[in-house]
């Protein structure tokens, strides 16, 4: 970083973590987020998250850092984050297809943007605009959980639906309660009727 006035700058960097449930994504961008809090109004950031994703984050204490913005349309970050140096976008993958353009007019007007998401679905397809994001980002990480079955690495998420995979032509997003997700490995992540 280079110190612009009383600022702190490193403009334009976009920076972006993925992987599958309880890989650590949202923990990832809160600990990139965090050390900020401490610049004491030198770094100005704010947070947006998908309206429709209200879940309660076992994140510690995120709320008490950060301002989360829940909304629906991705052309919303754009008048909210006018003053800010920094914007973080958790759950990026449940945006529309324009999100990559808000991205890149963050960028432009020299603010840091980092977002965190899911890039492949239950699945296993690419998720929303997560391809085009991870080949903007100028920093990127992969990031993986541990498989409820075996221990091994897990790379994918497993949704279940009343304890049994998930069929391949159910919704890409469920009704709430509806489903649950694990972390799988190859081996153990199942979904009937993919080929």
């Amino acid at each position: 970083m280079v110190k612009e006035g009383n600022r702190f700058v490193r403009p334009g960097v976009i920076e972006g973590f993925a992987g599958p449930m309880m890989s650590g994504k949202t923990g990832r961008l809160l600990k990139r987020v965090d050390p900020l809090r401490w610049m004491k109004g030198k770094y100005l950031y704010t947070g947006f998250r998908p309206k429709m994703d209200r879940r309660d984050f076992n994140c510690r204490s995120s709320e008490d850092f950060i301002n989360w913005n829940y909304i629906e349309n991705p052309e919303e970050i754009l008048a909210i984050s006018g003053s800010y140096d920094l914007v973080a976008i958790d759950e990026i993958q449940f945006f529309k297809k324009n999100i990559v353009n808000v991205v890149l007019k963050l960028q432009k007007e020299g603010k840091n943007v980092i977002f965190a998401g899911l890039d492949l679905d239950f699945k296993r397809d690419s998720f929303g605009a997560m391809p085009e994001l991870i080949t903007m980002a100028n920093e990127f990480e992969k990031l993986h959980s541990i498989c409820t079955e075996c221990g091994e690495p897990a790379y994918y998420t497993q949704r279940l639906i009343r304890g049994k995979p998930a069929p391949y032509d159910s919704d890409i997003v469920s009704i709430e309660g509806e489903s649950e997700y694990e972390a799988r490995c190859l081996r153990h992540h199942i979904v009937p009727g993919k080929n």
